[in-house]
């Protein structure tokens, strides 16, 4: 098992604040929040099986180049390279981006508990080594 890095969300400004207005839907906004880093792979499945348990399924880019998500039925949110991205409305913008944020809470906290665990296990296997040697 390997240790996993954190990845936060970046300050929201509401000045820099990346938000198209979709065409298609009159209310509906596509709304950027930048990540810190770009996530790692066990980072971006514990925000995945986190963010199902809300009942906001995720769909992933397939890749950096595509120029919008692609997704299977009813699932809105993305997260791609360093940014979550959400579908929202201006009344619920600020539930869902603070939705994101306990998720993104929560996904480090798991990484923390992780971490313990990983460096438990090292640490345990450093004395059977230790043991053996004597």
């Amino acid at each position: 098992m390997n240790l996993i890095e954190k990845a936060n969300l970046k300050v929201i400004d509401p000045e820099t604040l990346n938000i198209k207005k979709l065409s298609t839907k009159d209310d509906t906004f596509f709304v950027e929040l930048p990540l810190d880093r770009v996530p790692q792979e066990d980072w971006q499945i514990l925000f995945q099986e986190e963010l199902k348990k809300t009942g906001k399924p995720l769909a992933m880019l397939e890749n950096s180049q595509d120029s919008f998500p692609k997704f299977e039925v009813n699932y809105p949110d993305s997260l791609q390279e360093d940014t979550i991205s959400i579908f929202t409305n201006p009344k619920k913008l600020q539930e869902d981006i603070k939705l994101v944020m306990q998720l993104v809470e929560t996904v480090n906290d798991r990484v923390d508990k992780h971490n313990r665990e990983v460096n438990e296990e090292k640490r345990a296997l450093v004395f059977v080594h230790l043991d053996y040697f004597r």
